[in-house]
């Protein structure tokens, strides 16, 4: 019996019907089997619960290990104090005094005067290879006396610039030049700063007295770590080509003669401070070992650190922790 047309079509269409049913259920059935799965392995269904993290700022200064007495850390650039701790103490600054020294001679001389040295002036404590006799311009004389924290030098620029210019005077000179460097550090607002002599040498220090070694009980200079900062940036500021020479271990520096000085620079760890600008080093048996940096953190972004009061080696590796914080504190580290 042929089926009529209808009945093919009805026949049709109900065999289409039964197989998008069946598509629709194996459809919900992988649904259900995949967010089973990932519900079972931790996967969350919204995205939006994730947690945020914290970011905790480090303190690069906290808790640092230091064997000075007294530190200041000061940022040129933003006018801050990084680190600080008795700062404000005066303390004896060995050849830091030598700092005032230079910036009074470049105040009352012209940086081209003829200084010739005589032989009390080598004869202070130390050798730097001067000679007497040697002529030098006060200037370089003055970069002699900075990098090797030369004595003599120190001395016969205090004699020549406290005489006025006279090569001939001796103590009457100096006297006055000390006069001088104390009411320059007046003049500043440097309240904390006392000279006695132009080297910071212990006053008395090396002399022999009834037979005896004298132990000196007095300093050559005092100042606090913060007025350091001050002077040394003013001297930096003012006059920086005299002190841009201290930034280098070693320096070729000519007298007026001809003679050609190799000046190994005091600071045997310049290697350990980058950004290197200026530096200046103290140690006396009173003071322990001082030191004063200025370096650069960045392109433009100077920093003043001073350390007092400690020891001979100790003040160069404090000056790297220091350096080393000031650096992470400029250019912070997060976790």
């Amino acid at each position: 019996m042929k089926k009529s047309p209808i009945y093919q079509q009805i026949k049709t269409l109900s065999i289409f019907a039964l197989l998008s049913f069946g598509v629709i259920v194996v459809a919900l059935i992988f649904q259900t089997l995949f967010s089973y799965g990932n519900n079972a392995t931790g996967v969350p269904k919204n995205n939006s619960s994730k947690k945020t993290s914290t970011v905790i700022p480090i303190d690069p200064f906290k808790n640092l290990s230091l064997e000075a007495r007294a530190v200041y850390v000061f940022d040129l650039s933003t006018n801050k104090v990084l680190y600080a701790r008795d700062e404000n103490e005066k303390l004896p600054l060995a050849s830091l005094t030598k700092l005032m020294t230079a910036l009074v001679a470049l105040d009352g001389m012209n940086s081209d005067s003829l200084v010739t040295l005589t032989k009390k002036d080598i004869s202070a404590e130390g050798d730097s290879g001067l000679l007497s006799g040697e002529k030098w311009r006060l200037g370089d004389l003055l970069k002699t006396m900075l990098v090797a924290s030369s004595n003599d030098a120190a001395h016969a620029v205090s004699r020549f610039v406290g005489s006025m210019g006279q090569n001939d005077l001796e103590d009457e000179g100096m006297t006055r030049f000390v006069g001088m460097m104390n009411e320059k550090a007046q003049m500043l607002g440097l309240s904390s700063m006392e000279f006695f002599n132009e080297s910071g040498l212990d006053v008395g220090d090396g002399e022999i007295k009834n037979g005896i070694p004298f132990v000196s009980t007095k300093a050559g200079g005092y100042g606090s770590a913060k007025d350091v900062e001050l002077l040394i940036k003013y001297l930096w500021q003012k006059y920086p080509s005299t002190l841009q020479i201290t930034m280098y271990q070693n320096a070729k520096i000519t007298s007026d003669n001809g003679i050609i000085h190799d000046v190994p620079n005091t600071n045997e760890a310049l290697g350990r401070f980058p950004g290197m600008i200026a530096s200046k080093t103290g140690y006396t048996t009173l003071a322990g070992g001082n030191l004063a940096i200025i370096f650069d953190t960045g392109i433009g972004h100077p920093v003043i650190a001073v350390v007092l009061g400690s020891s001979y080696h100790g003040r160069f590796s404090d000056m790297q922790t220091l350096t080393e914080a000031t650096l992470q504190s400029i250019n912070p580290v997060t976790q």
